[in-house]
């Protein structure tokens, strides 16, 4: 990448800040959740088109919203992708610019990738005479439920393109960090639901019941075997019940209950046998204590593997504008899921963490706010990352 071209990148990233700063606190302020991006999509749009793109599709997967930008020079095809949606959480913070929708903020920092692609289309629509090659930036909907992935990608959001690139804003790392990993860095996400039938009876008269309740916690316990005696300790399996309901009176013994939970892997491997030795457990437990069972099992998005040569990619210009030092190989995935990973399966790529601030509250919470410092890091990573896989003769 020539020194003139650097140069712009910043300049014009500095020039454009101060419009998408004021968009994202817009963008906080107005949160919408997973499939009711409507305004958000409207506003992602408009924004586009004021920026000067026509090759521009909307309500694609839902609410997403694709635009494509061609270079002056015919080349491979990149994909950025930025996710909308907001989280059914009550914001409680005094920032001015404060979720104004009860019980909606963005309590994730989507507010912030949406504005890193919005700001990075700006800055690559300005330097398109010398692109060689198309840009496609996708903005997603629906990521928190992990279904927008999948949607945009049946709709054609990956056809043609060559590797694809996202970020994730992260608690933990300070302002001016990236935080990299090749292979495997989020987990895969499935989800399980357990149904018992015992016999109702008096509280008082156990003997005379098939308890459910009894039942559903000895599979609680024994589905913890699967992490800690079926698996290899060099591989990763979360199973997690989440919920438990049963019963309606202090003395009722019910006639049946529910189970609901989380499967979370790093490998497919371990991903494909954990249907089969969960329901073992649940039969052979259901069986012993006299109970009937049902089992359904639904796979989510599979692991987040990142390529190797993209984290490469991204770490050296990362480097080359912010120093090495602002780079720092993760030590290890997190068991935390993204359906990012779908893109993946049509095309090369990698998720990559930037920092949001050593202080910042966790992800999820009802103080998190994504730092408007953090906004032209993005944004320049993004940009620099879609040059110089472009210019790149060997990706």
């Amino acid at each position: 990448m020539t020194l003139e071209r650097n140069d712009d990148i910043s300049r014009i990233t500095a020039e454009i800040l101060p419009d998408l700063v004021e968009l994202r606190h817009h963008l906080h302020r107005n949160p919408e959740l997973s499939n009711e991006e409507m305004e958000t999509s409207a506003l992602v749009a408009a924004r586009l088109r004021k920026i000067g793109y026509v090759d521009i599709r909307t309500e694609v997967g839902g609410h997403g919203v694709i635009a494509t930008l061609k270079g002056k020079r015919p080349g491979k095809t990149f994909a950025l992708r930025g996710d909308m949606d907001a989280l059914p959480v009550t914001e409680e913070s005094d920032l001015p610019y404060r979720s104004c929708k009860p019980g909606v903020m963005h309590a994730c920092g989507h507010d912030g990738h949406t504005t890193n692609l919005l700001g990075a289309a700006a800055v690559l629509f300005r330097l398109r005479d010398r692109l060689a090659g198309t840009v496609r930036f996708l903005f997603q909907p629906s990521e928190e439920i992990v279904g927008g992935a999948a949607r945009m990608c049946a709709e054609g959001a990956m056809e043609g393109v060559d590797a694809v690139v996202a970020l994730h804003g992260w608690p933990g790392l300070e302002i001016g960090m990236i935080g990299v990993l090749a292979g495997p860095i989020m987990a895969s996400a499935d989800t399980f639901d357990i149904r018992l039938a015992g016999r109702q009876a008096h509280a008082a008269m156990p003997n005379t019941a098939v308890d459910p309740i009894v039942t559903g916690a000895h599979i609680v316990t024994a589905l913890q075997t699967i992490a800690s005696r079926e698996t290899s300790p060099l591989d990763s399996i979360v199973v997690t019940v989440t919920q438990f309901h049963a019963g309606t009176a202090y003395n009722i013994i019910p006639g049946a209950a529910e189970l609901k939970g989380t499967v979370r892997t790093l490998s497919d491997a371990v991903r494909r046998t954990a249907p089969a030795r969960m329901e073992r457990i649940v039969a052979g437990i259901s069986s012993a204590c006299g109970a009937s069972y049902e089992f359904s099992y639904r796979h989510g998005p599979p692991v987040v593997t990142n390529d190797a040569a993209i984290i490469d990619l991204i770490a050296g210009v990362t480097a080359e504008r912010y120093g090495r030092e602002s780079v720092m190989t993760l030590e290890s995935p997190s068991m935390g899921a993204e359906d990012f990973s779908v893109y993946l399966q049509h095309a090369p790529g990698a998720l990559l963490r930037i920092g949001v601030g050593a202080a910042s509250p966790n992800l999820h919470t009802p103080t998190y706010n994504y730092p408007d410092a953090a906004l032209p890091i993005g944004i320049e990573i993004f940009v620099r990352t879609a040059l110089a896989f472009l210019d790149s003769e060997e990706m």
